[in-house]
């Protein structure tokens, strides 16, 4: 799992530093960074969404009786639970430090739980219309197969 956490972090640094203060001191620093936190969940769920559509379409149909749908499924609940656990762990372990006021870091605790709702909703309600829309495609079958 270290060796994950390793592999994505630096894609995410470069946001880290620009949106987040090196130390949050004030109130309206902490106001900032809880709305760039919402920001940030809503892109890391798409992040994830897109990961789920190209891994996906990796996985080749088989032949006669179909089961690769469920090789999709899989695949796609499990890269949803793993991004909603990354995003809460890695601000939790990134920008809670930089916090220095009790009372900050529990607000900031507080957003980072609402935001986890809104990092697994976006994954799953967009991903639900984009299976719908595309019924007939690889991320499609992921609700099973169509019936004819």
């Amino acid at each position: 799992m270290s060796s994950l956490i390793l592999g994505i972090k630096p894609l995410f640094v470069f946001l880290w530093t620009v949106i987040i203060p090196d130390k949050i001191l004030t109130l309206q620093q902490l106001q900032d960074v809880q709305q760039n936190e919402f920001f940030l969940a809503v892109c890391w769920s798409l992040t994830a969404l897109l990961i789920s559509l190209i891994v996906s379409n990796l996985i080749a149909f088989q032949g006669g009786d179909d089961k690769s749908y469920i090789k999709r499924r899989v695949w796609h609940i499990i890269i949803g639970v793993l991004s909603v656990i990354y995003f809460y762990y890695f601000y939790y372990l990134e920008v809670i430090p930089r916090i220095a006021n009790p009372g900050f870091q529990s607000m900031l605790h507080k957003t980072n739980l609402q935001c986890l709702g809104v990092t697994s909703s976006v994954y799953i309600v967009v991903g639900l219309i984009i299976m719908l829309c595309c019924r007939r495609s690889k991320f499609g079958s992921i609700l099973g197969k169509v019936k004819d």
